[in-house]
Formats: C-alpha cells, structure tokens, sequence
C-alpha cells in the first residue's frame, strides 16, 4: 500500500514533524452506529458496561476479525478516521461514538488505544438503510 503523507499536526511542539501514515486497516460496519454509553452502578457500587454498548463493541470487534483474521495488533504510532452515517438525526455525541469504535478494537487492531495520537471523526445523517460505520487505521512510518 501506498503512504499518504499528512501536514504536521503543530510545528511549534516537539514530535509534530510531518509524518507518512501507512493505511493498514479498513472497515466497514453495518448497521447504526452507536455511541459509547457511561457504565451504570449496581445498588451494591459494582460498575458495569451497558448490554448495549457491550453488544455494539462486538459487532465491531467481529467485523475487524472477520475481515483480519490472525492480524496482529500494531505497535507503532496511529491516526484513526471514523465515519460514522446515521439512520436518524437523534442527538449522539460525536466523541461517543468514536470513543466505542477505539474501544472495540483496543488489543485487535492495535496494542493499546494510548498509541492513536490523531483522531478524526466525522458524524453524518441520512444515511437510511444504510447506516454504517468506517474505520481506517493507519500507521505512522519508520522514515
């Protein structure tokens, strides 16, 4: 695959130099996407993840096996786009949405979500039936 080269993402800071992302996984996701939800509290204090959201990471986590089986996790420095194409225009926060996403494929896709250092997440409505999500992840190169 080829590289796609990036502007820096600030030429002020230490670590910002221009940097060649190499695409290393695609996905498409069928279905609404939805956002991460807060974990709930059992009466007894013990935390939870919602059926909803833990049913909704797995559908990523199954799309990303699916079409990666035996990938191993990236190691390196990583840029993640997500699009997510909505059905309804029922208010989602962008961030939660991407926020399932990396969450779904931390220790799939790559070794530990701390590695993602640009994040870039687009919402859109309309989609009707066909609703989805795309994930692209790329790698930064070794140049």
């Amino acid at each position: 695959m080829v590289g796609v080269a990036r502007p820096p993402l600030a030429p002020d800071r230490p670590g910002s130099e221009a940097v060649t992302w190499v695409p290393r996984f695609a996905l498409r996701i069928g279905g609404e996407p939805l956002p991460k939800e807060r974990p709930r509290a059992t009466k007894s204090g013990r935390s939870f993840t919602p059926k909803r959201t833990r049913e909704a990471e797995a559908r990523v986590l199954a799309a990303f096996r699916a079409a990666y089986p035996g990938a191993e996790p990236l190691t390196g420095r990583l840029l993640v786009e997500a699009r997510f194409y909505r059905a309804t225009r029922r208010g989602v926060d962008a961030d939660n949405l991407g926020k399932l996403a990396t969450d779904a494929l931390n220790g799939a896709a790559y070794a530990d979500d701390e590695q993602i250092e640009d994040l870039r997440i687009k919402r859109f409505y309309g989609a009707g039936d066909d609703a989805r999500t795309e994930i692209r992840i790329f790698e930064a190169s070794a140049s």
